[in-house]
């Protein structure tokens, strides 16, 4: 038995446990109180953070001084760089890195009440210590306009102790803003770099470059085509001052200021440029064309251009073209006159006549049985009997639909008698019966007309079938109606036989073509009237674009063709009423004129449809087409001047900006001169043009505008031009195979003038001029006799005022021919046509044309080395204008003797780099300088505290690579436009080594000459150490 006290009993030791635990879970749930910090110790710590964030605005200029010193702009391929190149920017991040550093170095140990703090930061030594740094620092643009920097430092570890005792320690991560424009220097020169490789589409160096060069190019080339003395309209000389021009406005354009000394130096190259232009475009040296520079303007006025005086929008690059019908309004005519021109007035004259039947039955009497009465009766044989006879006359009644109306109606009245006797047995016996059938029928027999008028507008014709009204007085279509009704009816059988026939067996359906009398003065009066018309449409004309017509991105024929099918209604002018038949031919003749007109338009659009896939071929050869050469025409418009604005305010501070070398030129650059301890040299650029149709008879210009006169022929007007310029040089200079060259020239031209001179002859014939051949070429003699050489003919035969002096010659001499305005006329016109096709051999030309330009040449060193105000002016008056006459370019659209423009296109490209490129500007924290500093060099960080800087990456020099293509387009006829040195491809010294891959490949990236000598940095910045590139 259990007593009551025992149940109850708890042990005094677990009773202390429970107290225990139950004081400690209240002390937790109230929460800990915060010891309190004592004075000393809260003094030190403030007075450690206030020297912190001294120390870190420190460190950060310091920093700041450095990294612009020494960008990391491409990471090294070692452990710090590949840390670099982990972060977003590789300069911010080593940016960070040397404030991490710089602060570390900079950290000290403050003493306030006797307590000491120490500040430290871990050391690096492992690529994870290197990555736990960067993220501990953060550096950002700050200020309104991004021209200082806010940085912060985490976990920055502050140590209190006193004397050999360790009071506290905690973390902070201070934060400044200090007002240095490192990363807005940075930027705006990575700005600055991309831009130099933009494509000539975006902004940036490479539209600016080709705003330049096509204002360039145009002026020199229609300089050219005027007959300047050019021979080389887009040279490397003029890619490199428009090239350096454009590097000036880029630099205004991003950092509100440009390179005095580059300025200069630009302005003092295109000064010489200008200069050298004439002796080097006919093949001089720049070295022999130096000792011209101070008389070549003077004198040679107008073949010389300052590439920065065209360097905006100049003449041509905005032209707009008139295009009008012109020739092909001729050549319209003459074949319209020469055959259509009859079949159309014909067709006006010409009736369809039509013969129509109508057999209406008016009643029907039936006499007589069919069979026998009763049942059982055989049908044995049948007889039927018909009597048709006319019994009366009839006239029609109803009037024909549509565009037919009656010619002349005639009708009958028709008697139809059938008589069915049928025989019919049964058993023994026989029996006939007799059906008569009487009917009546109403035959009408019409012929009807219809006069289409060809392409002449329906209109009412008002006297039709009259003779002696109306235009002309003319017979009209008088009679018409009795000869269809005599064809279609009485030849027939007449009108009674045909209505029998109606009855009985049916009358077809006939047609027949009745053609009037047209009066005899009808064919002068519309030609007449044509020639006024088209006069009319010579003039109709269209406005285009000449850069777009020139690439073959515009078809003026297809705008020409469209334009007069608008204004068609306005040429034909039909009347409301026509006044007779005549007033209907001329309105047909009109509107047939018209049509063939936009017929020839239109096949001339095809053509140049054709030969604008063909031109696409031959740019693709060079990575281009047409529509990225108006790409280039459009974007080169928005280039602005060299005076951009910044692309962005920089508030307070000025930034001035130090290239070097200054002016990036074709030739060797001595290191020196953008480093005092340089030694050797380099190029700073390198450049290339290539000009893709240098003569209207060679390959390429072929592949684009086809065989037109025959294969490997040129036009003769091509030839007669060459022959002149060979002719020129002749006078100047001895050389035995240009003699040679010369006279297989001038027989060819000679053969080709004398094959026109034939036809000539013929069509003096066909139209009745002299009554022997010996008059007929005393004709053509006299009308050429202005011209007193083969080649002046072949132009003038080219250009049609041969045929026009031909043609006056004989109207004077045989005006009883000629009495006619259609025979004057045609007379012009076939003898024009006479004048065009054939050509000359394309060797012969082209041999003549090598041996030309090297004779120039040769010519134009000679004079050079005599350095003479006379010398000079030999090579002026006769050596350059020689080959500046040579033809180039090729014809858009070319018929014989007819074209729209010349064009032709040039592709640029160039590729460079500043040795060094420097942006300065004054420290807005100490009053410094802090200059940003990108040359190519590596950049070394001590990053682990061994003594060695390991390699970050390198400072990248600014290059830049362009690549454009420049068209120019100029007026038919003349010299043309293009190259006609013989050096279609112009490379600088060097492009080769400093480019692997050719021009004509769209996806080439330029690689630049490396430089065989470089300044390192140690890793405090100092340059002192000079390595090889590796």
């Amino acid at each position: 038995m259990v007593g009551v006290n025992d149940r109850a009993r708890i042990p005094f030791a677990l009773a202390g446990v429970l107290l225990l635990v139950s004081s400690a879970t209240l002390s937790g749930a109230l929460g800990g109180v915060t010891p309190i910090r004592e004075p000393a110790t809260e003094a030190a710590f403030d007075e450690a953070e206030t020297e912190l964030g001294g120390l870190l605005r420190d460190a950060t200029r310091h920093a700041a001084r450095e990294a612009a010193a020494n960008p990391v702009v491409t990471p090294a391929n070692t452990t710090l760089g590949r840390a670099l190149a982990a972060q977003d920017d590789p300069f911010r991040a080593a940016l960070e890195l040397r404030v991490y550093l710089a602060l570390r170095e900079r950290l000290a140990v403050t003493r306030a009440d006797g307590v000491r703090v120490n500040a430290s930061l871990p050391p690096l030594s492992t690529r994870a210590h290197l990555r736990r740094a960067l993220d501990r620092v953060h550096v950002e643009q700050a200020g309104p306009n991004g021209t200082a920097v806010r940085v912060r430092v985490d976990d920055v570890t502050l140590t209190a102790s006193r004397g050999d005792r360790i009071v506290e320690r905690t973390t902070v991560s201070p934060s400044v803003v200090v007002a240095s424009p490192v990363l807005l220097l940075h930027e705006r020169t990575t700005r600055y770099d991309r831009r130099l490789d933009a494509d000539a589409t975006r902004p940036g160096l490479a539209r600016r470059t080709t705003a330049r060069l096509y204002a360039l190019a145009w002026t020199r080339g229609l300089a050219q085509y005027g007959g300047a003395p050019i021979a080389n309209v887009v040279a490397n000389r003029h890619v490199a001052v428009a090239t350096n021009s454009a590097l000036l406005a880029e630099q205004r354009a991003v950092f509100g200021a440009a390179d005095g000394a580059a300025a200069r130096a630009t302005g003092t190259a295109a000064t010489r440029t200008a200069g050298t232009d004439l002796l080097v475009g006919t093949g001089a040296s720049s070295e022999e064309a130096t000792a011209l520079i101070e008389v070549a303007d003077t004198a040679t006025p107008g073949s010389t251009v300052d590439p920065l005086a065209v360097s905006g929008e100049s003449v041509g690059t905005n032209d707009t073209l008139r295009v009008g019908v012109n020739r092909t309004a001729d050549e319209a005519f003459r074949r319209f006159t020469d055959g259509r021109l009859a079949s159309v007035l014909d067709g006006v004259y010409r009736t369809t006549a039509e013969r129509r039947v109508e057999v209406v039955e008016r009643s029907v009497d039936a006499r007589g049985r069919t069979a026998p009465a009763g049942e059982g009766w055989t049908l044995t044989a049948t007889s039927r009997s018909r009597d048709v006879s006319v019994a009366g006359r009839v006239t029609p009644e109803s009037d024909p639909p549509g565009r037919w109306h009656t010619l002349s109606a005639d009708g009958r009245r028709v008697a139809e008698t059938v008589t069915t006797v049928r025989r019919w047995s049964r058993g023994n016996e026989t029996t006939r019966t007799t059906r008569t059938v009487r009917r009546a029928y109403r035959v009408s027999i019409t012929v009807v007309g219809r006069h289409d008028g060809g392409q002449a507008p329906a209109r009412p014709v008002s006297p039709v079938h009259n003779a002696g009204t109306g235009a002309l007085d003319g017979p009209n279509l008088a009679g018409v109606e009795t000869i269809a009704t005599d064809e279609l009816v009485a030849d027939d059988g007449g009108v009674d036989a045909l209505a029998r026939r109606a009855v009985t067996d049916g009358v077809e359906t006939r047609r027949v073509a009745v053609d009037g009398q047209q009066p005899p003065d009808l064919r002068a009066w519309v030609y007449r009237d044509l020639v006024a018309l088209r006069e009319r449409i010579r003039a109709v004309s269209v406005t285009v674009e000449r850069g777009a017509v020139g690439t073959y991105r515009v078809d003026p024929a297809g705008r020409l063709a469209a334009k007069l099918r608008e204004r068609r209604a306005s040429f034909v002018d039909p009347p409301a009423r026509y006044d007779g038949v005549a007033a209907r031919a001329r309105v047909a003749a009109r509107a047939a004129y018209v049509d063939a007109v936009i017929g020839r338009l239109e096949a001339r659009a095809a053509d140049n449809r054709d030969a604008g896939e063909r031109f696409d071929d031959a740019l693709a050869d060079h990575g281009l087409s047409r529509e990225r050469l108006g790409a280039l025409l459009s974007a080169r418009r928005a280039a602005g001047d060299a005076n951009s604005h910044p692309t962005g305010d920089v508030g307070r501070y000025d930034l001035a900006v130090n290239g070097a070398p200054a002016y990036l030129s074709l030739s060797d650059v001595p290191r020196r001169a953008t480093d005092a301890t340089g030694t050797g040299s380099y190029r700073p650029l390198a450049a290339r043009n290539v000009n893709v149709f240098t003569a209207p008879y060679g390959d390429v210009a072929d592949g684009v505008v086809g065989e037109l006169f025959g294969k490997r022929r040129t036009r003769p007007r091509t030839a007669a031009l060459a022959l002149r310029a060979t002719n020129r040089l002749a006078t100047t200079t001895t050389d035995e195979q240009l003699d040679d060259r010369r006279d297989e020239l001038r027989r060819a031209v000679t053969g080709a003038v004398t094959r026109r001179r034939t036809r000539f002859r013929r069509v003096l014939r066909a139209a009745g001029v002299g009554s022997s051949t010996t008059d007929r070429k005393r004709v053509v003699a006299t009308g050429l006799s202005r011209w007193n050489s083969p080649a002046a003919r072949a132009l003038a035969m080219a250009n049609g005022s041969a045929a026009d002096a031909v043609a006056e010659v004989a109207v004077r001499q045989y005006p009883d021919a000629f009495a006619s305005v259609e025979a004057r006329d045609t007379l012009r016109l076939e003898l024009r046509a006479a004048a065009a096709g054939g050509g000359v051999s394309q060797s012969v030309v082209e041999a003549n044309t090598r041996v030309t330009r090297r004779v120039a040449r040769e010519a134009a060193k000679r004079a050079a080395e005599r350095a003479g105000d006379a010398a000079l002016d030999r090579v002026e008056r006769r050596l350059g204008r020689s080959l500046a006459r040579v033809p180039a370019g090729l014809p858009v659209t070319p018929v014989p003797a007819y074209w729209y423009v010349t064009t032709n296109v040039w592709l640029v490209e160039a590729s460079g780099a500043y040795d060094r490129f420097a942006v300065r500007v004054r420290d807005g924290g100490t009053g410094r300088a802090l200059e940003y500093v990108r040359d190519g060099d590596p950049v070394r960080i001590d990053w682990n505290g061994d003594g060695v800087g390991e390699r970050a990456g390198r400072a990248s020099e600014v290059d830049l690579s362009l690549r454009t293509a420049v068209v120019v387009v100029v007026p038919p006829g003349g010299q043309g436009v293009g190259d006609t040195d013989g050096n279609a491809d112009e490379r600088s010294s060097g492009w080769d080594e400093r480019n692997s891959k050719a021009l004509n490949m769209p996806s080439r990236t330029a690689v630049h000459v490396p430089r065989t000598r470089l300044r390192s940095r140690d890793a405090h910045g100092r340059g002192a150490v000079r390595r090889a590139r590796i």
